[in-house]
């Protein structure tokens, strides 16, 4: 990898290119190019949409939160294209049935217009501790969802909630594949990533003390710190 080579950033779920504005000024120089999530009705169109909308040559991944998987998703799909991949704050699984079922009844909740925006209790879930006295952290998040929206929120939802398991394909790409969460990141399966990490030892993770979920946000500068090493 070189830093020649284009970063192509996928964010999470109701996330648009707002969620890298505390991480890209720690990141000068860098081909960072921001894919958003496309508006498609299931996971594999998802992956081909977005390997539509690459840009030409090879690529370096990074995904975040949902888009980490669907980053994962694309590499596996098409690994000669990819000469790296970061996963930060997922773990590309299956959802378990619980997780499922509680889609299914959000989506049913959206479909009769209950949404009233993302709540303060959703984003204290979502960050650490500390984080939560920086409002502007949880602004951010609020805007961002404001401004995707309701409709959007249920496509995005619908469209993967069913998904496969992605441990062996990752486990057998060629490229190097790192990973970073928050150490309070509840969503991130830390047994997957062992799991992966037996699979194929030369997996690089790094758990980030004193954050949680919304990485970008929350641990920029760390965050930035790792990508320039990936690239290296």
């Amino acid at each position: 990898m070189t830093s020649a080579v284009p970063i192509v950033a996928i964010p999470g779920t109701m996330c648009d290119a707002r969620l890298w504005h505390r991480l890209l000024p720690h990141l000068p120089g860098v081909p960072w190019v921001h894919l958003p999530i496309p508006d498609d009705p299931d996971i594999d169109r998802l992956v081909s949409a977005l390997a539509a909308s690459l840009p030409a040559g090879r690529v370096n991944l990074f995904g975040f939160s949902l888009g980490g998987y669907l980053a994962a998703a694309l590499a596996c799909r098409y690994p000669a294209r990819v000469d790296g991949l970061f996963i930060c704050g997922n773990s590309p699984r299956a959802l378990p049935d619980s997780e499922i079922r509680q889609r299914q009844q959000l989506l049913v909740w959206l479909a009769r217009g209950g949404y009233q925006g993302l709540s303060d209790h959703k984003i204290a879930q979502m960050v650490s501790n500390a984080s939560r006295a920086d409002q502007a952290i949880g602004q951010c998040m609020k805007d961002m969802d404001a401004g995707l929206g309701q409709a959007v929120l249920a496509q995005q939802l619908g469209a993967t909630t069913e998904r496969p398991d992605l441990l062996a394909a990752v486990a057998a790409l060629p490229c190097s594949v790192w990973m970073a969460f928050g150490e309070e990141d509840g969503l991130v399966n830390r047994n997957w990533v062992r799991a992966l990490q037996t699979r194929a030892p030369r997996t690089v993770v790094h758990e980030v003390p004193g954050a949680g979920h919304m990485l970008p946000l929350e641990a920029p500068e760390v965050l930035a710190g790792l990508v320039t090493r990936w690239l290296a």
